[in-house]
C-alpha cells in the first residue's frame, strides 16, 4: 500500500505558527497559557458525539477502529473526518483561533509545540495510559516544560534504503560507521547506479530531517539542556556538516538532489537510479508492493552508519490530541485510551503501514518477524528530536536553506556554523 503523501511536518508548523500567533488566543486565557490540571476521565464506556481529523492513510483506515469503539460503546459515535496534509495547518489554526474545534485532531510531533503555545490543546489526564506502554522517544515527543499534551499514535524514524543486489555486485555490505558509508555508496555507483546515495538539498520538511542527524552522530546539540540557546557554532557541529558535504564532494550524491515528487525515491530506487536513501517506514510496502517476490532480493534495510559519537536518526510519527474548546473531551480521550490498547494498535498499524508507538504491539503487528520492519525497531533506539519549541518552523528552514548552501558548494561548513548561529539566535527559543 502506497503512503498518501504527507506534509512535511516543518511546513506544518509554518503554516500554523503564523495565524495562531496573529490570533492571541492566549490573552484571552485567564491562566496566562500556562498548563491546567487535566479533568480525569470519568468512569464508564464513552458516550456522545466524538469527532476527531486525522490526515492521509490514517484518515482512510482510522475508521475501521472506530466502528469497532462504537460498538464496544453503544453509547458513543466516533466520526472521524478525512483532512489532507496540504489542508490541515489551515484548519487547525482556524479552528482554535475561533473556539469551533472537533474533538480530537492527528498532529506531527514538530507542530505540537506551536500549538500548545497558544493554548490550543488541553494536557492528557494524568494515568491515561501507562506511560511504560510507548516508545520512549515518541512519548518525549508528546511533552512541552514537561507536561504531555498529546498521546502517541504511531512512529517513525529514518533508516538506510539501499539495493542489495547492486552491493552484492560491488562486494560492499551496508555500512556500519561513516567511513564504511562512503566506501558503501561510491561501491553502489561504480555497480551501476547514477547516484550512489540520494541525499535531499534544501527541500523544506526533507532537508533538517537527513541533515541534523549528521550533527547528532558527530555527538553535536542543537541546543543547551534548558533550551536557552542554541549551540551550533561547534566543533562537533562543523564535523557533521563535512561528512554530509563529503557526498557531494565525493560525486556519489547528486547536488541538486531532490525527494519530491513524492512516491519517486521508492521507483528511483527500484529502477537502479539511485543505490540508497535515508527514508521511513513507508518505504516499504510501497517497494514490495512495486517489487513484489524480488524485494527480497532487490531492497537492503540497515541501521544509519554511526559517527564518531552515535547513530542516531530522526524520530517522527503522529499523535493524537484533545482540543481545549472540545465539545466531548472524555469521549475523546477514552477514544484514544482504547487506540492504545495493544490490540488496537496492533491492528491500525496492519490496515496503515505504521509502526505503533505501543510498544507492545509490535509483535502482534507481525513487525518482528518482518526483517525490514525489524530494522526501524533497532534504530528507534538510537534517535534524536527536534526542540519542543514554538519557533521550530523558522528553525527548520534555517537548516535546509544551509543544508542547500552547503551541498552546492557556495558555503565552507566552518562558516556555515557560525552564520547558523547568529541566526538561530535571532529567532530564538521562545
Amino acid at each position: 500500500m502506497f503512503r498518501q503523501k504527507r506534509l512535511p511536518v516543518a511546513i506544518l508548523a509554518v503554516a500554523v505558527a503564523i495565524p495562531l500567533a496573529a490570533c492571541g488566543r492566549a490573552d484571552d486565557d485567564p491562566t496566562g497559557g500556562a498548563p491546567t490540571a487535566a479533568p480525569a476521565i470519568s468512569e464508564g464506556p464513552a458516550t456522545g458525539d466524538i469527532r476527531v481529523w486525522a490526515m492521509g492513510t490514517e484518515g482512510e483506515k482510522l475508521p475501521e477502529i472506530a466502528n469497532a469503539f462504537n460498538a464496544a460503546n453503544p453509547g458513543a459515535n466516533v466520526t472521524i473526518t478525512a483532512v489532507p496534509w496540504d489542508d490541515a495547518p489551515t484548519k487547525i489554526s482556524t479552528a482554535i483561533a475561533s473556539g469551533e474545534t472537533p474533538d480530537a485532531t492527528l498532529i506531527n510531533p514538530s507542530a505540537l509545540a506551536s500549538f500548545v503555545a497558544t493554548g490550543g490543546f488541553a494536557p492528557v489526564p494524568s494515568g491515561l495510559v501507562a506511560d511504560s506502554a510507548f516508545d520512549a522517544g515518541a512519548l518525549q515527543a508528546t511533552k512541552i516544560d514537561g507536561t504531555s499534551y498529546s498521546v502517541p499514535l504511531y512512529v517513525d524514524t529514518r533508516t538506510l534504503f539501499y539495493r542489495k543486489d547492486l552491493a552484492d555486485k560491488a562486494g560492499v555490505q551496508a555500512p556500519k560507521t561513516w567511513d564504511e558509508f562512503t566506501t558503501f555508496a561510491k561501491g553502489l555507483q561504480e555497480a551501476g547506479a547514477e547516484q550512489g546515495l540520494l541525499l535531499p538539498t534544501g527541500e523544506l520538511g526533507f532537508t533538517e530531517q537527513t541533515l541534523i542527524p549528521f550533527l547528532w552522530q558527530a555527538g553535536a546539540e542543537l541546543t543547551d539542556a534548558g533550551l536557552t540557546k542554541f549551540t551550533v557554532d561547534t566543533p562537533e557541529v562543523v564535523a557533521g556538516l563535512e561528512k554530509y558535504r563529503s557526498f557531494f564532494v565525493d560525486g556519489v550524491a547528486s547536488r541538486t538532489g531532490t525527494y519530491e515528487p513524492w512516491g519517486s525515491v521508492e521507483q528511483r530506487l527500484v529502477d537502479g537510479k539511485i543505490g540508497a536513501a535515508i527514508n521511513g517506514p513507508w518505504l516499504v510496502p510501497a517497494l514490495k508492493e512495486l517489487l513484489g517476490a524480488e524485494y527480497s532480493t532487490k531492497i537492503g534495510v540497515a541501521s544509519l552508519p554511526a559517527g564518531p559519537k552515535n547513530a542516531k536518526s530522526w524520530l517522527d510519527g503522529g499523535q493524537l490530541a484533545v482540543f481545549k474548546d472540545a465539545k466531548n473531551p472524555d469521549g475523546a480521550w477514552k477514544f484514544i485510551r482504547y487506540l492504545s490498547q495493544p490490540e488496537q494498535a496492533a491492528a491500525f498499524s496492519r490496515a496503515t503501514g505504521d509502526l505503533p508507538a505501543v510498544t507492545a504491539a509490535w509483535e502482534p503487528a507481525g513487525l518482528t518477524t518482518d526483517p525490514s520492519t525489524a530494522v526501524f525497531s533497532e534504530q528507534l533506539t538510537a534517535t534524536g528530536t527536534a526542540p519542543a519549541v514554538a519557533t521550530w518552523n523558522q528553525i527548520a528552514n534555517v537548516f535546509a536553506r544551509y543544508g542547500e548552501r552547503i551541498a552546492r558548494g557556495t558555503l565552507e561548513p566552518a562558516e556555515a556554523a557560525k552564520q547558523m548561529q547568529s541566526e538561530l539566535s535571532g529567532i530564538g527559543l521562545e
